[in-house]
């Protein structure tokens, strides 16, 4: 954009005083027209000096503006002393903040603005609170602990406004846990350090937080005491301390900020003024451990007034030493005492005696110098007063006692806030007009800056990305679910799933509970031995748990079939390998062991018969339902262990079959952020929804193991039944080869061959002819158990395949491209700016073309209102 010029020929003059040496910022280049003298003088306007002594004047030339008026009564108390602002300072203190907000402080240079100085209680907040009108709060723990920016702008309109922003331009990187740091590590964690001056706080991109909107003055303390608690809470969030949310705790995470509170004030009969808060700079602490505190809130006192367009307003109270003060000390060390207004305060508690010569002598400019000279202000310190009632009684102060109307009368225009605005609104508003032609050039030069650095970086992508990334989503949602939903040709998800789940049922189906019976073929000598009541079901005196005669595990099922322990195997499967997921993927995946066993539980009748006796209710003949449902559990409790490899078995090819449709579909972009978000985000589903899942199947087994209980008593009672009749089959094979062992030593005759199978199978054809057997209800209580776990362990195998359907592989399908779509907000504003990073090659250029971008959006809307402000003037 063409740039107008504002520079003017300028005429350079030194500021000077009998004893004041020169030091930096004395030197003044400003326009021709205009002289200010070391009194509140503005454009076209003199005060009376007459009573001040010539040779300790500070003049500087300063522009004027066409129109003049006169101030016709600038005595202390009058309001007419605001309408000395000529025409144009209001838009030049406005335009002035409307670049600091944009952010053209952080861009370019520092701009003009009036900062607020002093040592702790020097009567601080009773001068802010003079010149805003507003009450700030007055706790130490606070308000002195960050900084407190205030705009103020006169309007026609009768409704008085507050605009209350949290300015956040630092971000804290010390411990929050605790408001106090480590006694040990004070200097390095929390305490100032040469390159860290701030401590722990650390420069960031700045940003405004709106945090309430006043329109009652009543109402200003609450809001800034509750924004000064979200300022010194920064690990918290500000929405919590808005007014009209319940404070819960007044705690401090940290004691310092350098973020400032930024107050907005517009209404009628305000001075047109922008001015800074500092806390006040301490040279000690009261608590040992806060006394990092003094360099940190030094430093930042520093950074502000050292700026060369700054003008520092050093408040001094009346009732001590001018030479204690820190503050004073600070501008002496920035030399900045040329840009320096001198405010001194509580003229009411000043000693009457040998310290009035020294004031005196202050305000002469023979000692502590100041380039603006000094003023004298008279705030009551009662908050409760109101501010017409305070410049009454300053008005009467100034205007009724000894020495302010005799031996300090000739000062009596620098007496009062009023004056202190406007001469401060001068001060502003002379600095404005000097720094302009400065600022225009430092923001073009930006502009040109950033402009060349565009063009050295590589061309960004083109095409609609957001299209283009919308478009791969969805291919990728539709690939998934195509393997979740099924119906492709060779869906390896899916046959795999159903490899899974089937396997799974078989495990659990081959480790159902086992009857040990003493096995049919057993070695012929060992028949000859005394059969035991195991085997004939004859009673004898020995017989218990510890006289059980070796025997095998027998089972029923069909054929010769003797069940081991279940293997699962880590054998190769048909759903994707690792080996087609990304590497990163890959480290993710549980390794898991080659196999483990799994064996059944195994009852023996005596152990049967023992766990009978143990709930046994006083009835003979009759199995007890505790015993059935004891023995049920012990059947069931080594479920655990399937149940986890299978949830681990399931991820791995649920993740599988996700992380290959990501390489199918994104493996083009692999050396790009995008390609990392897409993994991340479907590591971060899995591990949601995974332990979502082990949940669900942890207590879907809960429910299984902690009580045995259905209604489907069809199915109990046919698996019961079937149970039973192989149970007895078994049971009696076993029972008539002890009979004919037993009957064949007692006769001697020994048959073998066909004619002992023959023998046998007479007996078990016609059970009469065999003894009784003492353990009809054992084997009946076992039949039991063997139907129930039949029945549970197919219910438990549906419930828990369908939980893993409905819910992992479901919110696979459903919720991974969501979680992207939101990450990559495809559809929001802003979308191509964030995928032209995501998706480049090179990430940091686009990081850096970005921030380039949105400066050189900052410098434009500087430069507009620039060029309204030169057309203005």
């Amino acid at each position: 954009m063409a740039r107008k010029s504002l520079k003017r020929e300028p005429t350079t003059v030194q500021a000077t005083s009998q004893d004041h040496p020169s030091s930096s910022g004395d030197t003044i280049v400003m326009d021709q027209d205009m002289t200010v003298t070391n009194g509140p003088v503005d454009e076209g306007y003199s005060m009376d000096r007459a009573n001040e002594k010539p040779d300790n004047t500070c003049s500087a030339t300063l522009p004027t503006t066409t129109g003049t008026s006169s101030l016709k009564d600038s005595s202390p108390g009058t309001e007419h002393g605001l309408e000395v602002l000529v025409r144009g300072v209001k838009e030049l203190v406005q335009k002035v903040q409307s670049l600091r907000h944009l952010g053209v402080e952080d861009l370019v240079l520092p701009l003009p603005k009036i900062v607020v100085v002093g040592d702790q209680s020097t009567g601080k907040s009773s001068l802010i609170e003079g010149m805003s009108e507003i009450k700030v709060p007055r706790s130490a723990s606070t308000c002195t602990r960050c900084p407190l920016e205030i705009n103020l702008t006169e309007t026609t309109e009768q409704q008085w406004r507050c605009e209350v922003f949290l300015h956040k331009k630092y971000v804290y990187q010390g411990n929050l846990g605790s408001s106090r740091p480590p006694a040990r590590n004070t200097a390095k964690i929390e305490g100032a350090t040469k390159s860290r001056p701030l401590g722990p706080w650390v420069g960031q991109d700045s940003e405004d937080l709106h945090f309430a909107s006043l329109t009652d003055k009543d109402t200003v303390v609450d809001a800034l005491e509750r924004a000064q608690l979200a300022t010194l809470n920064p690990g918290t969030s500000y929405e919590r301390y808005k007014p009209g949310n319940p404070l819960q705790q007044r705690e401090h995470q940290v004691k310092f900020s350098p973020n400032v509170i930024r107050l907005d004030i517009s209404g009628p009969g305000l001075s047109n003024l922008s001015f800074y808060d500092l806390p006040g700079v301490i040279n000690v602490t009261d608590n040992t451990e806060e006394a990092y505190l003094v360099p940190l809130i030094k430093n930042l006192v520093k950074e502000y007034i050292k700026a060369e367009n700054c003008i520092n307003l050093l408040a001094l109270t009346m009732t001590h030493d001018a030479v204690n003060s820190s503050a004073f000390g600070l501008i002496k060390e920035m030399k900045a005492e040329a840009r320096t207004v001198g405010c001194l305060t509580k003229p009411d508690r000043m000693d009457p005696g040998e310290a009035l010569d020294q004031w005196i002598r202050i305000l002469r400019g023979e000692e502590y110098q100041l380039g603006f000279g000094y003023h004298v202000i008279k705030n009551n310190p009662n908050p409760d007063v109101d501010h017409a009632t305070a410049r009454k009684e300053e008005a009467a102060f100034f205007g009724e006692n000894e020495p302010w109307t005799t031996t300090l009368n000739m000062y009596n225009n620098r007496f009062g806030t009023l004056q202190l605005q406007i001469a401060l609104s001068q001060q502003l508003t002379a600095q404005i007009r000097t720094s302009l032609p400065d600022i225009i050039e430092k923001v073009q030069q930006k502009a040109d800056f950033i402009e060349a650095t565009l063009k050295e970086l590589p061309e960004p992508l083109d095409g609609n990305l957001a299209a283009i990334v919308y478009g791969e989503l969805l291919k990728f949602e539709g690939k998934v679910q195509n393997n979740i939903d099924g119906g492709l040709q060779d869906n390896t998800f899916q046959k795999g799933w159903q490899s899974l789940a089937l396997e799974f049922s078989k495990v659990l189906a081959d480790s159902r509970p086992v009857l040990m019976l003493p096995t049919p073929s057993a070695p012929r000598q060992s028949s000859r031995n005394t059969p035991s009541s195991e085997m004939t079901g004859t009673p004898t005196p020995s017989s218990g748990r510890g006289n059980i005669p070796v025997f095998n595990v027998d089972t029923d099922s069909e054929g010769d079939h003797k069940p081991s322990p279940v293997q699962l195997s880590g054998r190769k499967r048909s759903h994707p390998s690792t080996q087609s997921t990304p590497s990163k993927y890959s480290r993710t995946v549980p390794k898991r062991n080659s196999g483990y066993s799994i064996t059944s539980r195994r009852f023996s009748l005596s152990e049967v018969r023992d766990i009978m006796r143990d709930a046994y209710t006083g009835l003979p003949n009759q199995t007890c339902p505790k015993a059935i449902e004891r023995m049920i559990k012990l059947s069931q409790e080594h479920w655990h262990e399937p149940v986890e490899y299978f949830l681990g078995q399931v991820r791995e090819l649920c993740q599988n079959m996700v992380f290959e449709q990501v390489t199918k579909v994104f493996g083009h972009r692999r050396q790009t952020k995008y390609y990392e978000q897409i993994l991340e985000i479907c590591e971060t589903f899995f591990e949601e929804a995974l332990v979502y899942q082990r949940q669900v199947a942890k207590e879907t087994l809960r429910w299984e193991l902690t009580k045995p209980n259905t209604i489907n008593s069809e199915a109990m009672n046919i698996a019961s039944d079937k149970a039973l009749i192989l149970l007895q089959a078994r049971r009696r094979e076993v029972r008539a080869n002890a009979y004919l062992d037993e009957q064949e030593a007692k006769s001697g005759k020994i048959t073998t061959g066909q004619a002992r199978l023959d023998k046998l199978s007479k007996l078990t054809a016609d059970d009469g002819k065999l003894p009784p057997d003492m353990y009809t209800q054992e084997i009946m209580a076992m039949s039991a158990v063997k139907g129930y776990y039949e029945c549970a362990y197919n219910r438990f195998v549906d419930v828990l395949c369908a939980s893993i359907h409905c819910g992992l592989f479901s919110k696979c399908r459903d919720e991974i491209v969501k979680m992207m779509k939101s990450r990559f907000g495809v559809t929001e504003a802003g979308a191509t700016e964030r995928l032209v990073i995501l998706l480049a090659a090179n990430p940091e250029q686009e990081h850096r073309r970005a921030q380039l971008k949105r400066e050189m959006e900052t410098i434009k809307k500087a430069q507009e209102h620039l060029e309204e402000l030169t057309e203005e003037m």
